[in-house]
Formats: C-alpha cells, structure tokens, sequence
C-alpha cells in the first residue's frame, strides 16, 4: 500500500475542476492531483486505487456525482463537494450523496481548502456556516409527521433510539469517526457502523451530518459547539 496522497477532481465547469487541480497542487497536504470530466474515466482511476481524495463539483446532473461518491466511499476514499450554492435546492439535490465534507465555490480559496482537508485528517466534516444554518432550518423541530422505527424491546429509551444508539449518537455528534466511536464505546468498528446506520434509520435522514443537525435541533444531545461552526461529524 502506497502512503502517497492523491486527489482526484472530478465534474463540474473545466474553469472550477482547473482551479481546483491548481490550488491543491499549492498544498503540501497532497502530493498528486489528477483532474477528469468523464465518469468512467474517473471511475477507472478509484478503481486504480491511487486517489485518496475525491473533490467532486456540484452539477446539474447529481446522480452522476452520486454515482462517483459511494464508489469512493466504498474504496475507502475520503469525497469533499463543493457546491455551487447553500440553496434549498442545491442541498436538496445533493441529499443522497454521501460525503466527508462540503465547500462554497464562490467562498473558495487556498486556505479554506486547506483548511477542509487539514479537518478531514482530523475525522471532522469541513462545512460552511451557511449550509450548516441551512441544515438546521431544514431540519427544524421535532416533525410530528415523522415515524422513526421502534427501539428493540431489550434496549429501550424514552425515545426511538435505545441507550447504545444515544450513547454513540452523542459521539457522532462531537465529531468522532466510526473507529473512534467503536474505541469509546468498547465494541468493534462493524458494531458502531451497525449503530450510526440505525441512528439514520430511524431519524429518517440520509446521512450522519444531518443525524448531527437532526440531534442538536430536537435537543437529544447538547451541542458541543458554536451551532456556526464549519466543522460537523465525520459523514
């Protein structure tokens, strides 16, 4: 296995995947940076196993951008998106796509970039205030139109989730990885996984950083920050 750091820019405008492939070439953080248009062309280099970073522009075609993201994330290859906007519609559309951080495109700049992936080392979720605030409103109180799937009979709360879930569901929030979460916890990484995937399940979200938003906004566990603050859950 290779230590070296590879990123590979996919989609969106060639001025946006140029810029991109310029100012992470500037980075000491990664040693290679390769840009690509294509979907199989991009497909075939994670599949090449050299990427250890997948920068995908928000576009018009989401599904395509989807597509790319769950292929690295099942490559164990860390995806930061960068997005055209912090719309209803954008953040809509980009819903189902599953990714370790998020950047503005109109807010980018050297040093946030290198901020992003400095906290995506450190297991954090890189996000813009502005979709953060987004996020929250989204989410909003309790819906009362919402039915999570019941807690199991032998590990019951107050709530839908059972105690090991909120134990870990207050880990997630603070920011800690699946590994870090199973080390806390005592249990193995595959059981902490099992756990976040039941917490999704039945706060009916798609992902972990909206898990965060979701448990913060009801008031399941305390926000260990500024609510403002760019850097969310590992995702």
């Amino acid at each position: 296995m290779t230590s070296e750091r590879v990123a590979l820019v996919s989609l969106g405008s060639e001025v946006v995947r140029c810029g991109l492939c310029a100012m992470l070439r500037d980075l000491d953080t990664v040693d290679d940076v390769v840009g690509s248009s294509c979907v199989d062309q991009s497909m075939g280099i994670l599949h090449s196993g050299r990427p250890t970073l997948l920068v995908l522009s928000d576009t018009p075609e989401p599904q395509r951008a989807e597509k790319l993201a769950r292929t690295a994330s099942d490559l164990g290859v860390r995806v930061l998106l960068v997005l055209r906007t912090a719309s209803d519609r954008t953040l809509a559309q980009v819903a189902p796509i599953p990714a370790d951080g998020y950047l503005l495109e109109n807010v980018l700049t050297r040093e946030s970039l290198s901020s992003a992936l400095s906290d995506l080392e450190s297991g954090l979720v890189p996000m813009p205030g502005a979709v953060v605030r987004k996020l929250m409103a989204q989410v909003g109180p309790d819906p009362r139109n919402r039915q999570p799937a019941p807690a199991r009979r032998d590990e019951t709360t107050d709530g839908p989730l059972s105690c090991r879930e909120m134990e870990a569901l207050a880990l997630l929030v603070e920011g800690l990885s699946n590994k870090q979460i199973a080390r806390r916890l005592g249990i193995s990484e595959h059981g902490a996984k099992r756990h976040v995937a039941n917490i999704l399940a039945k706060l009916s979200v798609p992902n972990r950083t909206l898990a965060a938003a979701v448990a913060i906004s009801r008031g399941l566990v305390r926000d260990p920050g500024d609510p403002g603050d760019a850097r969310r859950p590992r995702g």
